[in-house]
């Protein structure tokens, strides 16, 4: 028997970071899931084996490719702590 795999459509989600609605984008992408804020790539999360990684930033160099302006400090300050990766973990379990 084949198990057919279809990949998770990307979706938007709005956190509270520094008490301000802020819109997020997950993608699936090649065994993990790329969070986006404002086009860049902010972070990304590994699937559980027991729990779920935030992948560092210089692994996540070496699995996704990304521009010299991704990685542009004062583009994109957004700290996401372990709330904010709990309320996308389990919004990324429910679909």
């Amino acid at each position: 028997m084949i198990a057919c795999y279809e990949a998770m459509e990307p979706f938007n989600l709005f956190v509270t970071l520094d008490g301000e609605n802020t819109e997020l984008t997950i993608t699936e992408a090649d065994g993990h899931y790329e969070i986006t804020h404002q086009g860049h790539i902010i972070a990304a999360l590994r699937p559980p084996g027991e729990d779920w990684q935030l992948l560092p930033l210089d692994e996540l160099i070496e699995e996704v490719p990304l521009f010299e302006s991704d990685l542009d400090p004062e583009s994109h300050k957004i700290a996401l702590h372990s709330p904010i990766i709990n309320q996308i973990v389990a919004e990324i379990e429910s679909r």
